[in-house]
């Protein structure tokens, strides 16, 4: 599956191609629902997606207002990241053995340039993820502290 790999920039990406490509690799996005987790496809146009074949197997995107952007999801499937994944979760990018998170991303941070972004940033699981953002150029913003609001979250 490594091989014949096609990366798009603003893909035209099917509803059962996402569908399936987070219930095959255990992505929270199926917790919400397919009407809920499919709403990126008609509000997101800056993506990078990696297919084999006509299968998805690969996805990143970002919020961007024209100067700094966002990545709200990396993800790659499980069998396309290495062995020995301690969390199986494709949202997780725990290995990038075969440098194809690491493609995508700099494909959509070069894409991102040319509209304009000088400014990228991104929410990772610390101790996991840090390789991967670090192979697209991303670094760790010591000091600053990350706020949200989870609706599935009573507080």
């Amino acid at each position: 599956m490594v091989k014949n790999l096609r990366y798009e920039f603003q893909p035209n990406i099917t509803e059962e191609q996402l569908w399936d490509f987070y219930v095959r690799n255990d992505i929270c996005e199926v917790g919400y629902g397919k009407d809920v987790a499919l709403l990126p496809l008609k509000h997101s146009p800056y993506i990078v997606a990696v297919f084999s074949e006509e299968k998805l197997v690969g996805i990143i995107r970002a919020l961007f207002d024209g100067l700094s952007a966002c990545i709200m999801e990396f993800c790659l499937e499980c069998e396309l990241q290495g062995e020995d994944l301690e969390l199986n979760n494709g949202s997780v990018i725990e290995k990038d053995q075969y440098e194809i998170a690491g493609k995508m991303g700099k494909m959509l941070i070069a894409e991102l340039e040319k509209l304009g972004n000088t400014f990228t940033t991104a929410y990772i699981v610390e101790g996991m993820e840090e390789g991967v953002y670090k192979s697209i150029g991303l670094k760790h913003n010591e000091g600053h502290l990350v706020y949200y609001k989870d609706a599935r979250d009573p507080m």
